[in-house]
């Protein structure tokens, strides 16, 4: 795996949301996957339910009530079969209130990432150890060997690499040192822990676009649009069109405009 390198796809395999957050700031990620919002589980528990193309990982009974998250006010479900933790998933309180849309949108996922693999030649997975979810969870070098071989053997035709991020503590970002141990596999080691949200996220990020990796823009002309829709809405505070149509007459919003 080299530095510079061109990808058809960029997807999170965990630990948690800073793997997402790091592909969406470095603008490697534009779309979301199964694994982007969760957190828990062994790297090659991760990998294993995606070559079993997530088959009964959501079952209903499988799930147990953790609390009210207090950063989003939604509900944490423990998933007992998976050993997956849901935090920005299902409503708070009972299960049955929102668990249709959440397998709903997870069935979404779930076919956007297998088309998009099946469409790839080359595919770059992201993980990330964080510093809650370290220790016995973060997942060694031969961890990496197995998981992208067993990926290739799953999906023939597309080759895998991977960059793992392990928290070294007192290292800082400009001393960070950027390996590569084995074939497909490249390690970045700093402390990039933040007190408040775990990992910071734009370090990491500037860390992987200092690798000069690229990847396409795999949306479709739709999906642009309706991500260029949502960000003006998202600007002028409004949730509709229509009140986008009126938010951009307003005098305030058109000052400057001719």
């Amino acid at each position: 795996m080299e530095t510079g390198a061109v990808y058809d796809l960029a997807f999170s395999l965990g630990q948690a949301c800073a793997c997402t957050q790091t592909l969406r700031t470095a603008r490697l990620q534009f779309a979301s996957f199964p694994f982007d919002w969760i957190s828990k589980g062994s790297l090659s528990d991760r990998v294993q339910l995606l070559i079993r193309r997530f088959e009964g990982w959501l079952e209903k009974e499988d799930f147990v009530y953790n609390g009210t998250n207090p950063i989003n006010g939604l509900g944490m479900f423990m998933n007992r079969r998976t050993g997956l933790k849901h935090m920005h998933d299902f409503a708070d309180g009972p299960i049955e209130a929102s668990y249709a849309e959440v397998i709903a949108k997870y069935a979404r996922r779930e076919k956007r990432l297998f088309d998009l693999i099946e469409k790839s030649r080359r595919v770059l997975i992201l993980y990330i150890d964080s510093f809650r979810g370290g220790g016995a969870l973060a997942p060694s070098l031969e961890d990496f060997v197995k998981a992208r071989a067993d990926m290739s053997k799953a999906f023939p035709g597309v080759s895998f690499d991977f960059v793992h991020f392990i928290i070294e503590r007192d290292l800082p970002f400009e001393r960070r040192v950027v390996a590569h141990p084995a074939e497909g596999v490249i390690e970045i080691r700093f402390d990039y822990h933040d007190d408040v949200k775990d990992v910071c996220c734009d370090d990491t990020a500037r860390a992987l676009v200092s690798l000069g990796i690229k990847v396409r823009d795999y949306r479709t002309r739709a999906e642009r649009k309706a991500h260029e829709l949502k960000k003006k809405m998202k600007k002028y505070g409004v949730n509709t069109r229509l009140g986008l149509f009126f938010a951009r007459l307003l005098p305030w919003n058109r000052k400057g405009k001719k």
